[in-house]
C-alpha cells in the first residue's frame, strides 16, 4: 500500500517538475522567436538607411488585429486542452495549428490511446507538435529549393481540385473523430452549426465563423457540464 502511494506521489513530483520546464523553455523560446521576427525589418532599415514610419504601422498593426484579432483571443483556448503546454507553445511559435499540428496531435493520441487533457497526453501532443514542424520545416524547404520544379505541377489544372479541398477534407476527418469519441457531446454544436448554415446562408456563416465558433465552444461546455451532472458522460 505504502509502495503505491509512494510511486503516485514520485510520478506526480515528476510531471511537476516536467511542467516546469515546459513552461519556462516555452516562454523563453517564444520570446526569442517574437524579438527575431523583427531582425529582417531592423535588418533593411540598418543596411539602406530607411526609418520606421511609425504610423503607417501603426495602420499596419490595426488591420491585422481588425481581421485576425479574435483568433488570437479564442484559438488559443480552443486549442490549448488539445495541444497541451509543450504542444501549444511549439505550435503557436511555428504557426499552421488546425491546418497541421491538430490533426496530427488527435491521429498520434488516437493510435497511442491517450486522451486530451491527460498527462500522457500532453507528452504525445508535444512530440506530435514537434515531429510535424520538423517535418514541415523541412517540406518548406525543399518546397523553397525546387520551387522551379514544383510550382508548375501544383498549379496545374488537373491538380487544382485537391488542392481546393484540402483543408475541407482534413476538418471533415477530425469532425467525425471528435464526433465518434464523444457523440453526446460533439453532435449538439455539429448539429446547431449545420442549422445555423442552412438559415443564414454559407456566406454569413463564414463572415462570423469566428463568432459563431465562440458560441458553439459556450453552448459545447454548457451541455458537456450538463451531461457530466446527470452522469451521462464521465
Amino acid at each position: 500500500m505504502s509502495a503505491e502511494k509512494t510511486t503516485a506521489a514520485a510520478n506526480n513530483e515528476a510531471f511537476s517538475a516536467y511542467d516546469r520546464k515546459v513552461h519556462r523553455w516555452g516562454r523563453i523560446s517564444m520570446l526569442m522567436a517574437l524579438i527575431t521576427m523583427y531582425f529582417p525589418v531592423v535588418g533593411v532599415c540598418l543596411r539602406y538607411g530607411v526609418s520606421i514610419e511609425w504610423a503607417s504601422v501603426g495602420a499596419g498593426v490595426l488591420t491585422v488585429l481588425a481581421a485576425f484579432g479574435m483568433n488570437q483571443i479564442i484559438e488559443p483556448f480552443t486549442f490549448a486542452p488539445m495541444l497541451g503546454a509543450g504542444g501549444t507553445y511549439i505550435g503557436f511559435t511555428t504557426g499552421n495549428v488546425s491546418q497541421t499540428k491538430i490533426p496530427c496531435v488527435t491521429s498520434c493520441q488516437e493510435i497511442m490511446g491517450v486522451e486530451m487533457g491527460t498527462k500522457e497526453g500532453d507528452v504525445v501532443a508535444t512530440l506530435a507538435v514537434g515531429t510535424c514542424s520538423l517535418v514541415t520545416t523541412l517540406e518548406v524547404a525543399l518546397g523553397v529549393a525546387f520551387v522551379h520544379i514544383i510550382y508548375p505541377v501544383l498549379t496545374s489544372p488537373a491538380l487544382e481540385p485537391g488542392f481546393n479541398n484540402v483543408l475541407p477534407a482534413v476538418m471533415g476527418a477530425m469532425l467525425v473523430q471528435r464526433i465518434m469519441w464523444n457523440w453526446k457531446v460533439g453532435v449538439v454544436p455539429f448539429v446547431l452549426g449545420c442549422i445555423a448554415a442552412l438559415i443564414f446562408g454559407q456566406a454569413w456563416f463564414s463572415s462570423y465563423g469566428i463568432w459563431i465558433m465562440l458560441v458553439l465552444i459556450a453552448i459545447t461546455v454548457v451541455w458537456a457540464r450538463y451531461l457530466f451532472q446527470k452522469g451521462m458522460i464521465k
